[in-house]
């Protein structure tokens, strides 16, 4: 008579009960739908924030603001874009849109307030790395998503091997390449990243959250700030725009020789590791190798 069980250990293979599978099932479809449904109540809560004209169903300023969310979301447009489309380009974009579909604007709108702007991509990037941290074994194994994100993946292992500084700085190191506002440095890819250096979802969407809150500020605020001293007088926005590339280039300066030297410590460790192998292997068996 033949074994018929699978494990070498003899022991049948544990079966789930109904509850377990109701769980897991459960936590599944919670996340998978629980961002989609989270985006979709931030939606609502803008659209109450830029409430329509009586007798319509949306406003300009809403129409105008759901498609900066939008590009935001897809490459290459980044905090560094939509940020001061919003702040500075606004009020434009919400006239043009009102004369094409022939509908008022909801409010007198002189820009959109600077906490609006920022909420809504924290918000959008709490969403991302939620998604994709939650279901991110799932995702490989769709078709056509899956192969996606496997591009993605081989991106962001790019990105890990010119940024070596990411993995060498730990949990910092995925904080700073989130804070910078870049092409490429948002939450999608350091999601990803995350995932691949074996951090835990909630880690992963912690990072992620905190990293856009700074970088979100950091431009918001640069950019607010340009605009009012524009309003006072505009040689003081020209000097402090002056100002601010010059901090940004030192910045970048001092950034890139730090990485050099970290990345270059790295070698050493690599290279001394190897040579305390080599030698190790000497010891036991000796130079001729017996």
């Amino acid at each position: 008579m033949t074994n018929e069980n699978p494990l070498p250990s003899g022991e049948a293979a544990p079966q789930r009960s109904g509850k377990e599978w109701a769980f897991l099932i459960g936590k599944r479809v919670l996340f998978l739908l629980g961002p989609v449904a989270l985006g979709a109540l931030m939606l609502l809560f803008f659209w109450f924030v830029f409430p329509p004209a009586p007798g319509t169903l949306v406003s300009p300023e809403f129409l105008v603001f759901a498609g900066l969310m939008i590009a935001y979301i897809v490459p290459p447009f980044g905090k560094e874009t939509i940020i001061p489309a919003a702040l500075i380009g606004g009020p434009a974009v919400v006239g043009l849109v009102s004369s094409i579909i022939s509908i008022p604007t909801g409010t007198a709108l002189g820009g959109y307030p600077l906490w609006t702007v920022v909420a809504g991509i924290v918000i959008l990037d709490l969403l991302v790395a939620m998604f994709i941290s939650l279901n991110f074994d799932l995702l490989l194994k769709i078709p056509l998503i899956g192969g996606w994100f496997h591009w993605i993946m081989r991106s962001a292992d790019k990105v890990l091997r010119k940024k070596p500084w990411i993995e060498n700085l730990s949990s910092a190191g995925l904080l700073i390449f989130m804070y910078i506002p870049l092409q490429g440095s948002g939450a999608m890819t350091t999601s990803i990243i995350a995932r691949i250096l074996n951090y835990r979802p909630l880690q992963a969407i912690g990072l992620v959250t905190f990293g856009s809150i700074l970088s979100c500020l950091t431009v918001s605020l640069g950019v607010s700030s340009l605009v009012k001293l524009w309003e006072i007088n505009p040689l003081f926005a020209i000097l402090e725009g002056i100002a601010i590339a010059g901090l940004i280039v030192l910045i970048a300066f001092l950034w890139n020789k730090f990485t050099r030297k970290l990345a270059g410590k790295a070698k050493e460790r690599e290279k001394a590791d190897g040579d305390a192998v080599e030698n190790s292997a000497d010891t036991i068996f000796g130079k001729d190798g017996k």
